[in-house]
């Protein structure tokens, strides 16, 4: 038995920030969850400088050159936010574990990329990094996402079901012994973008949305494109979603109200379609059980309200919301315990979620100057 700190690193779709989570793991590999216990110790979320967002903003419209020297630098800006963020810390990580920002993420294509160059992390701190955590998986004819359902499997498994919303709404679902899970809709990238068109940086309670008018149409509309009535396993990409998704969206003469409004209702009956879908898949049923929310979706109350209504009526699932810091931090909870896995040789990827070939095992590793794994 051993006591890991790992750090976790998220930057994520909506780019709303980077998440840091030093994260405490009581480990024994002997056990069939190897880890006994588990504690996010301390957590800060980090704005992006306006001269990052931007550039990730159009990273996908970069030369190679471009787009390489954005690789390497954005990663000395996590480490130097890594290093700022370590100042204050009274124990210090075994390693950092850091996702990336997707810029392509086209496993169709076997390929999928996000900047944050480990070893220019690794270079900034002193410290090991593990980072590019879905290309084995790709590489393995997998989606490469959600990573997500590793960390509900072993750190929260009282749930049989789980919804992250950030940029993408992701569901996770536990049936029987194995786990499926897969990209529902966008969300946040969205609602945020949206928001924007009302002069906001984000739809504050979903204030904004709760005075729109649901417009049938719409809804139609999104409902006809292709990913939508694909089976799972799937998963999206950031570009499809600004390039194929909102222009449906922004084509309609409506208010912004309105739009959000109609955007909160779609992505509520997606999660309950995709509900019903898996029970007739996988010959379940939830009614009964509940569903633990997190992510930056779980503070738009009109939005939860939206999905707690329809999954109660129409899948008898009830939505549970955690503390504060499990709702903003579960994801970099998640790259703390992938990284952590990683070291110890243990698949962080699992068949059953991505479709991959096998239960594999990703991460690159770049060893750090002043602490070596």
């Amino acid at each position: 038995m051993n006591v890991y700190h790992g750090l976790g690193v998220m930057s994520g779709s909506s780019l709303d920030g980077i998440d840091f989570a030093l994260c405490r793991f009581t480990f024994d590999e002997t056990a069939d969850n190897p880890i006994l216990e588990w504690h996010i110790v301390e957590a800060e979320t980090f704005e992006l400088s306006v001269f990052w967002e931007e550039r990730l903003k159009k990273a996908y419209l970069a030369s190679a050159k471009e787009l390489w020297l954005a690789h390497v630098t954005f990663g000395k800006y996590i480490g130097d936010l890594a290093n700022t963020f370590m100042k204050r810390l009274d124990i210090k990580p075994n390693f950092i574990s850091s996702h990336g920002h997707t810029v392509f993420h086209e496993p169709q294509n076997h390929m999928t990329l996000q900047l944050g160059h480990g070893a220019a992390i690794a270079g900034a701190t002193g410290y090991p990094v593990i980072c590019d955590f879905r290309s084995t998986d790709v590489a393995l004819n997998g989606q490469g996402a959600p990573m997500i359902p590793i960390a509900e499997n072993l750190l929260f498994s009282e749930y049989p079901l789980c919804l992250n919303i950030g940029g993408i709404a992701n569901i996770s679902a536990r049936v029987d012994s194995h786990y499926i899970a897969f990209d529902v809709s966008p969300a946040n990238q969205v609602l945020n973008k949206l928001a924007s068109l009302a002069g906001q940086a984000f739809d504050q309670d979903g204030l904004t949305a709760r005075k729109g008018i649901l417009q049938p149409e719409l809804i139609i509309a999104l409902n006809k494109m292709e990913y939508f009535a694909a089976p799972y396993p799937k998963s999206l990409d950031n570009n499809w979603i600004m390039k194929e998704f909102y222009p449906v969206i922004k084509n309609f003469d409506y208010s912004p109200e309105d739009k959000l409004n109609t955007l909160c209702n779609f992505i509520a009956q997606r999660i309950s379609q995709e509900l019903k879908l898996i029970c007739q898949r996988e010959q379940t049923n939830f009614s009964g059980k509940n569903m633990l929310v997190t992510g930056g979706g779980a503070y738009n109350q009109y939005l939860m309200e939206c999905i707690a209504e329809i999954c109660r009526n129409e899948n008898g699932i009830q939505v549970s919301i955690p503390p504060k810091t499990i709702i903003e931090f579960k994801e970099a909870l998640l790259m703390a315990l992938a990284g952590l896995l990683r070291i110890k040789n243990i698949p962080n990827m699992m068949k059953t979620v991505t479709g991959s070939m096998v239960d594999n095992i990703g991460g690159c590793i770049y060893q750090g100057t002043n602490v070596l794994i």
